[in-house]
C-alpha cells in the first residue's frame, strides 16, 4: 500500500501537522505555522498546494506541500466575504468553493497560478452555510444550510457561475441543524448529518440532473448516554445536548461512520448495498475527547482529531464498524480538519 500525507489543522494554534500514513500508523513529519485559526483545508495534489480557511486575517492561505519534508510554505493570502467554515476544489483544481458560517456566505473562486484566487461573481446567502461539496464532473455544487434546515443545490458552469436548480433547495427536518455532506462514490446517494437532532438523512440523486431527493434517515449517535435534542446558540457540553460533526463512509460504502463530539463517540450505520439507504446502527464506539474532524483510511482505520485534547488517534474497524484504538500522537489544539493526500 502506498504511504499517504496525511494534514491535521491545528485551528487555534494556527498550525498544520504533516504526517506519513503507512503501515497502519502515522509518523510526525512537520508543524508548519499558518497565522490564522480556523482552517479548514482543500488540498490540489497535483499542483502541491493546500488552502487553509483562516478568520484573522479573515480569508483563505494557499501554502505548497514540500512532499519531500511534509512541510508547508505559504504562498499569499486572499480575503473572502466570509469566514470560511469548509472548502471544496473543483476536480481539475481551477475553482475553489467556500461556505462561511458565521457570516451565511457561499463563494467561488478561480484558482489561477501558485494558488491565485478571484471571485466568481456575488455571494449565495443562506443562514449559517456549513458545508459545500461538488460532484465529481463538477456540475452541481450543494450548499448545507444548517439554521435554514437545507441544502441549496445549483448547477456549475466551467466559469464557477451557479444557477440553482429546480427546485433550488431539499430540506432537512425542522430544528435538525444539517451540517456536512457527503456524496457515495456512485453519486447516486448523498448523506448528511445533523448537529441537534443526531440523525443522519439519505437523499437519493439523479446523477443526470443533480437533484437530491429526500429518501431515509437512521439514528446515528448512542441512544443511552442521556443526550437530549439540541438548537442553535446553545452549549451542548454544559446542558449535555446532541452536537454531530462529521461523517464519512466506509471503503466498502456498506458502512455511515458519524461523529458526536459531547460524548465523544463514532457511530456506525449499515448502508444498504443496492439502494444506499440507511438501516440500523450497527455500533457504538467511544473515542478521543470532543471529534470535530475525522477521516476514513485506505486501510479503512479511522483517523479521529480531538478539538479539546493535543492528540489525534488511529482506530480499527470490525466488520460492524466497532473500533478499537491501536494509535495515538500529539497534535496541535484545536484539531477541526484532516485531509488526506497520496505520497
Amino acid at each position: 500500500m502506498d504511504s499517504q500525507f496525511v494534514l491535521i489543522a491545528n485551528a487555534k494554534d494556527g498550525t498544520i501537522s504533516t504526517f506519513e500514513h503507512s503501515g497502519g500508523d502515522l509518523k510526525p513529519l512537520a508543524v508548519s505555522e499558518v497565522g490564522a485559526p480556523g482552517m479548514p483545508l482543500a488540498v490540489d495534489p497535483a499542483n502541491n498546494l493546500v488552502f487553509a480557511g483562516g478568520s484573522d486575517p479573515q480569508g483563505v492561505t494557499v501554502l505548497r506541500l514540500d512532499r519531500a519534508s511534509g512541510e508547508l510554505e505559504v504562498l499569499g493570502r486572499y480575503e473572502t466575504r466570509g469566514v470560511p467554515s469548509y472548502l471544496t476544489l473543483s476536480s481539475d483544481a481551477g475553482l475553489l468553493f467556500s461556505a462561511s458560517y458565521h457570516q451565511g456566505l457561499g463563494e467561488v473562486f478561480r484558482v489561477g497560478d501558485a494558488g491565485a484566487l478571484s471571485p466568481v461573481g456575488e455571494p449565495l446567502e443562506y443562514r449559517n452555510l456549513h458545508c459545500v461539496q461538488l460532484s465529481s464532473d463538477d456540475n452541481f455544487a450543494y450548499f448545507v444550510s444548517l439554521r435554514d434546515d437545507l441544502v441549496a443545490q445549483y448547477a456549475v458552469a466551467p466559469d464557477g457561475e451557479l444557477t440553482p436548480l429546480d427546485p433550488p433547495t431539499v430540506s432537512a427536518p425542522p430544528g435538525s441543524g444539517p451540517r456536512h455532506l457527503i456524496l457515495n462514490p456512485a453519486e447516486t446517494s448523498a448523506y448528511l448529518t445533523t448537529e441537534y437532532a443526531g440523525v443522519a438523512l439519505h437523499y437519493r440523486r439523479d446523477p443526470v440532473s443533480g437533484l437530491l431527493d429526500k429518501a431515509t434517515w437512521a439514528t446515528a449517535i448512542p441512544t443511552d448516554r442521556g443526550l437530549s435534542h439540541s438548537r442553535f446558540g446553545a452549549d451542548p457540553r454544559a446542558e449535555d445536548l446532541i452536537w454531530c460533526s462529521d461523517l464519512h463512509l466506509s471503503g466498502s460504502g456498506r458502512l455511515l461512520y458519524v461523529a458526536e463530539r459531547t460524548r465523544g463517540t463514532i457511530t456506525a450505520v449499515e448502508v444498504a448495498a443496492e439502494t444506499g439507504e440507511l438501516g440500523e446502527a450497527l455500533a457504538t464506539s467511544d473515542v478521543v475527547t470532543q471529534p470535530r474532524g475525522f477521516r476514513v483510511l485506505d486501510n479503512d482505520d479511522l483517523l479521529v482529531a480531538s478539538e479539546l485534547d493535543r492528540v489525534v488517534a488511529v482506530y480499527r474497524a470490525d466488520a460492524d464498524g466497532a473500533l478499537t484504538e491501536v494509535a495515538r500522537h500529539q497534535i496541535g489544539l484545536g484539531a477541526n480538519w484532516i485531509e488526506v493526500v497520496r505520497r
